[in-house]
């Protein structure tokens, strides 16, 4: 019966095939009570969401496409997935991310299916007006009773909530990466110390202050995704880039080629890369720590 309402349903969808994605709802299932929902990545953009809660939830999380924050599912076949969910009888629905057209998605669902949101943000970020709308937004479906429980991976954003709002919170802290096997490391020149900073090239990551203070100890070279930012410093022959779209495998076989990653954020809101640091046995300076040299200098020490 269920397999029959499917079919209409997927059938009286727009030009799109939602095929894979009524497979993949099915799949989930037969094995889980709960499915998990995220935006796939554009680029960089998202990405650290889309690995993050697949580590977190491998077999029951399913990827909605979507460019940047815009679903790519038009509003009959979006409509098509809603009720795809209610017709599997799903008990729950957790959002991970929070793409502005899942706003729609949960007041469709909630009424049938308890459902919860994972935010992967922090305060910081809550300058941008579109952040403050979409916070604004959770926080009244929330009181509404529409999102039931918020997770949060940034530690401390579950006791703004409940004290302030009085709403059902909780940490959820990213798991530990599972690395692939067989990572290639790069064989570099171990006379000098090899310092990585990884992220995109937006304010927030501050990579510009990173690397300046990086090469400003003696011995160093440091590792970029991509070197072309920094060209201005007439420093090439100490800033290595990698490429700006590498594949997961390359990266942590880079990542884990290192000395020492920094991962001194402005905003971050989990950290991604360090745990992936970490978990590979590289010391890791991480989020919004600002006495760079001092603290590169320490970590130095303790490496010896």
């Amino acid at each position: 019966m269920v397999k029959k309402i499917l079919s209409t349903i997927f059938q009286q969808a727009s030009q799109g095939d939602l095929s894979p994605l009524l497979q993949e709802l099915t799949r989930v299932r037969k094995l889980h009570a709960q499915v998990v929902l995220y935006g796939s990545p554009t680029g960089p953009n998202w990405l650290g969401i889309a690995h993050a809660t697949q580590g977190l939830f491998p077999e029951n999380s399913i990827e909605i496409p979507q460019q940047f924050s815009q679903c790519l599912l038009n509003r009959k076949e979006q409509n098509a997935c809603i009720q795809a969910i209610k017709a599997l009888q799903f008990e729950s629905v957790l959002i991970s991310g929070f793409a502005p057209y899942f706003i729609d998605w949960i007041e469709a669902l909630h009424t049938k299916v308890a459902v919860n949101v994972l935010y992967h943000g922090t305060i910081s970020e809550w300058h941008d007006a579109k952040h403050q709308a979409l916070i604004g937004k959770m926080i009244q479906l929330g009181k509404q009773g529409a999102i039931q429980e918020f997770q949060f991976v940034k530690k401390g954003l579950d006791n703004v909530f409940r004290t302030l709002y009085n709403l059902q919170a909780v940490h959820q802290p990213l798991a530990n990466p599972i690395l692939p096997e067989g990572l290639q490391k790069l064989q570099l020149d171990r006379t000098k110390i090899h310092i990585g900073v990884f992220g995109t090239n937006t304010f927030n990551k501050n990579l510009h202050n990173q690397v300046v203070h990086t090469l400003m100890l003696p011995n160093t070279v440091v590792h970029v995704l991509d070197n072309t930012p920094f060209d201005y410093l007439g420093m090439q022959e100490r800033i290595i880039g990698h490429g700006k779209h590498m594949n997961r495998e390359d990266f942590l076989g880079v990542l884990g080629s290192m000395d020492l990653n920094l991962y001194l954020s402005f905003n971050e809101s989990w950290g991604l890369v360090a745990k992936e640091s970490e978990i590979l046995g590289i010391p890791v300076l991480e989020l919004q720590e600002f006495d760079y040299l001092n603290k590169i200098l320490t970590a130095i020490e303790a490496k010896k």
